[in-house]
């Protein structure tokens, strides 16, 4: 005769139509949770039935570990945007007393479906990802086991919850911000536009937006990005400003029409100024140029970058309350499914980086 099956809470979880981490909070006795007295019944009495047994005192620690953490999926790491949303995480994460652990893709399928098998079979507190990944199909099935919170522009296939920014506002900010001071031409400068990446590609659509609204023709906005392969050639850490840095030279040897540039992201804004001063340009007297994000460099009176505000910590405080409130829930059999979309508006950051238009 074979060996019996040990019955996990993942078992119990799925007899019951509930999540786990609630089958595993009211087994293992959590503090500081509440749950109805018939969901606790129904668990304890279905523990009973299947021959659930509490694992050894080892195994129990490593487990509560896991079902304590809160895995982060990032792209990268370095750029300033993602290491602070990060730090606001691990910050709010604390106050629950949450681990949190971070796994980075570079937006790579591969890895994605590689970590997203390894986290299907772990219990977990819950998992945040901080961009719109490619496997979705996989992230809604890992949603229906734990909590799965999206941050940023959500791919409408998306079926978990998600604190949510819709990048053509600040596009749209930004185009308006620069249509005011006179400037009709302006360079726009990303890293490889892709059908995946929603962000650059709403942020774009914003600029476009805003000058359509204002009866100007869109081939004034001139777009210029590597191919994804080329892009890869620069070392990780410096890829951003790099790319931003030669597209900028690229754009000035060709004798752009353009009067103002902005970078698909703060870093990226960071290159372009770097190109332009190299060049013996001022800022904002020759050109002016934008970012978005609101990282923290952009504000060093150095720099005084023009930006979007995008609530970046607030959002990743949210996320993490997000997982503690439905860990904490009530999940019977009557309660309904729900999805949570919170959105954050956008604000401009206006700073010292523009200024009106002058005549060439």
């Amino acid at each position: 005769m074979g060996k019996r099956k040990k019955v996990t809470t993942r078992d119990i979880a799925e007899a019951l139509e509930i999540s786990q981490s609630t089958v595993s909070m009211i087994l293992s006795g959590k503090p500081n949770v509440s749950f109805t007295e018939d969901t606790i019944l129904r668990v304890k009495e279905a523990a009973r039935k299947m021959g659930y047994q509490k694992s050894s005192a080892k195994t129990a620690k490593k487990e509560k570990a896991l079902a304590d953490s809160i895995i982060v999926i990032c792209p990268k790491l370095s750029g300033g945007y993602y290491s602070m949303m990060l730090h606001s995480i691990m910050k709010q994460a604390k106050k629950y007393h949450y681990t949190v652990f971070t796994v980075t893709t570079f937006r790579e399928a591969e890895a994605e479906d590689c970590y997203l098998d390894m986290l299907e079979k772990s219990r977990l507190a819950g998992v945040i990802s901080l961009y719109p990944v490619s496997k979705i199909q996989k992230m809604n099935a890992l949603s229906r086991q734990v909590p799965v919170i999206s941050v940023g522009d959500k791919p409408a296939a998306c079926k978990f919850d998600s604190v949510e920014l819709d990048s053509k506002k600040p596009g749209y900010l930004i185009g308006n911000h620069l249509i005011s001071l006179g400037h009709t031409h302006i360079t726009y400068i990303s890293t490889p536009i892709r059908q995946k990446e929603i962000g650059r590609l709403h942020r774009l659509e914003g600029v476009k937006m805003s000058f359509q609204d204002h009866g100007y023709p869109l081939d004034q906005i001139e777009i210029l990005y590597q191919t994804q392969s080329a892009f890869e050639q620069y070392p990780t850490e410096h890829a951003e400003y790099q790319n931003a840095y030669d597209l900028t030279l690229k754009a000035l040897k060709q004798k752009t029409p353009s009067t103002a540039f902005v970078g698909n992201n703060d870093i990226a804004a960071f290159g372009i100024m770097g190109a332009l001063a190299d060049q013996g340009f001022k800022i904002p007297s020759d050109y002016s140029v934008c970012g978005f994000d609101n990282i923290a460099l952009a504000s060093m009176p150095q720099i005084s970058l023009t930006t979007v505000e995008h609530a970046s910590v607030q959002k990743g405080e949210e996320a993490v309350d997000m997982i503690y409130r439905k860990n904490s829930q009530s999940q019977s059999n009557g309660q309904p499914n729900y999805i949570i979309r919170l959105e954050y508006e956008p604000q401009l950051i206006v700073r010292g980086s523009t200024g009106r238009c002058k005549d060439r």
